[in-house]
């Protein structure tokens, strides 16, 4: 009988930072991730490639609040 076969890394991800709770690499929480992926605080061994880019606009609400009121323009 074959030895079991050894699981495979799929991907290596950058360590939250101090006090952080999101991957540097994805901005993932750690949690949330495949158990088989691994982390390293080398940047050089990172292996994950996925960049989740919240890119808002300055002013997408154009002056309204979360309240309902808006600026007098």
């Amino acid at each position: 009988m074959s030895a079991p076969a050894a699981p495979t890394v799929l991907v290596v991800h950058e360590m939250p930072p101090a006090g952080g709770a999101y991957t540097s690499c994805c901005l993932s929480v750690p949690a949330e991730l495949p158990l088989l992926d691994v982390f390293t605080r080398d940047t050089e061994r990172v292996t994950c490639t996925v960049r989740h880019a919240a890119e808002l606009p300055v002013d997408s609400d154009r002056g309204e609040s979360p309240f309902g009121w808006s600026d007098p323009t």
